[in-house]
C-alpha cells in the first residue's frame, strides 16, 4: 500500500480570480505594446497575418515567460491566504 497522499485539483492552492486578473493585465502591457509595431516594420505584409504572428508570439511569451516569471515574483501575495469571515474563530 502507498501511504502518499495523492495531489489532486481540490488539494492545490490556488489563487484568487483577481489577482490572475491583475497579474495577466500586467503581463500583457508591454507586449501588445511593443510587439505588434516592431512586426509590421519586420514583415511589412498583410495585417491578418502581422496580427496572427503577434498573437502567437505574445501567448508563447505569455505562457512560457511572462507568467511564470510574475507568478514567481508575485507569490507571496499570490497565494496569500485570506481570513475567513465566519464568526466562529478557531483556536
Amino acid at each position: 500500500m502507498n501511504n502518499r497522499r495523492e495531489v489532486t485539483v481540490e488539494n492545490c492552492r490556488q489563487p484568487r480570480r483577481y489577482k490572475l486578473a491583475i497579474l495577466t493585465f500586467v503581463g500583457l502591457l508591454a507586449p501588445v505594446y511593443f510587439i505588434p509595431p516592431a512586426l509590421v516594420v519586420v514583415l511589412n505584409g498583410p495585417r491578418l497575418v502581422v496580427v496572427s504572428a503577434a498573437v502567437a508570439i505574445i501567448v508563447a511569451l505569455m505562457t512560457y515567460v511572462i507568467m511564470p516569471l510574475l507568478t514567481h515574483f508575485s507569490g507571496d501575495w499570490l497565494f496569500k491566504q485570506t481570513r475567513s469571515k465566519s464568526p466562529i474563530s478557531k483556536q
